[in-house]
């Protein structure tokens, strides 16, 4: 029989369950909205999607690069246990080489915190929570593809918990298999993954965010009783800082803090004998920005008792 859009939608609201998923058991059960749910239920999808409520923060950052093209995936799951699961493990290799294969979006990082990427994530996602036991979502993604003359290096802190991946540009292309080269990208990326950069250079600063800090610093200044003038000079010399101190190029390397990145970069150049220009570059921290939910065991066994 044919299964309408509208029954699905009602298995799907009811169940928490995949559109496919939905429109597989539907057409299972004959259109039986109740048999339906309990093919869900029997293959563990139901059960699957009661999980999907709990908050996710934890999981891996996780990285794939192939020649000139690369990704930064993150994938969240509730605890650090099931995040060193086989399950787990198995399921961020799938993910990763699925979003590196089949992501369309270049160069911009896509949020699936509203809804999956697309339905065989939404599937893949599903059979995983099933056989994991727990809330699993792939969070967001960012994929590089760089030309002939770019070198993609990614660099994965702590296991997972810091992600990063950086595109180097060679006025030489042979100069990009230097050892050299890798290192200073390693180095550059690890600089990234500590220090928390906005941007590139100084010209690519978010304005918004500059504004931002201004209307900050101006009136805590004003706050010490400083004439307007005199805190307008004072906040110049305060928004020169921050943007330093937020620029990649300008920020004091961390390995070698007489120097600044920009030179560190220069010098890499100047031994191997060509120009070398950082691009871009993305950074993904483990559950950054997503609140976690504080439970009072308590108050939790007893919720359950009701």
């Amino acid at each position: 029989m044919e299964i309408s859009a509208a029954l699905v939608k009602e298995l799907r609201e009811r169940s928490g369950a995949g559109m496919m998923d939905c429109k597989k058991a539907l057409a299972e059960a004959n259109g039986d909205i109740e048999q339906a749910i309990q093919i869900l239920k029997d293959k563990g999808i139901a059960k699957a999607a009661k999980k999907a409520g709990r908050i996710a923060s934890e999981g891996a950052v996780l990285s794939v690069i192939d020649n000139s093209k690369g990704l930064l995936l993150e994938l969240n799951c509730e605890t650090d246990f099931a995040a060193k699961s086989d399950g787990f493990k198995s399921l961020s290799k799938v993910m990763s080489d699925y979003f590196m294969k089949n992501g369309k979006e270049e160069g911009a990082v896509i949020s699936m915190e509203n809804g999956f990427y697309d339905t065989e994530v939404e599937k893949l996602t599903t059979e995983a929570v099933a056989s994991i036991g727990e809330n699993i979502r792939p969070r967001r993604f960012v994929k590089f593809v760089g030309g002939d003359d770019s070198l993609i290096h990614s660099y994965v802190h702590m296991g997972g918990k810091i992600g990063v991946m950086v595109e180097v540009k060679a006025a030489s292309k042979d100069a990009l298999k230097k050892p050299e080269v890798i290192e200073m990208s390693d180095g550059v990326a690890m600089q990234i993954a500590s220090m928390r950069p906005e941007c590139v250079e100084a010209s690519q600063f978010p304005q918004d965010k500059l504004a931002s800090e201004k209307h900050a610093f101006l009136a805590q200044v004003l706050e010490m009783g400083k004439p307007q003038n005199i805190a307008e000079k004072i906040v110049e010399g305060k928004i020169k800082k921050f943007i330093s101190d937020n620029t990649l190029l300008e920020q004091a390397f961390v390995m070698n803090g007489d120097i600044t990145v920009s030179q560190f970069v220069k010098d890499t150049a100047k031994k191997i004998g060509t120009d070398l220009k950082i691009v871009r570059f993305a950074r993904f921290e483990l559950g950054e920005g997503i609140e976690k939910k504080e439970v009072n065991f308590a108050e939790e066994v007893a919720a359950q008792l009701k």
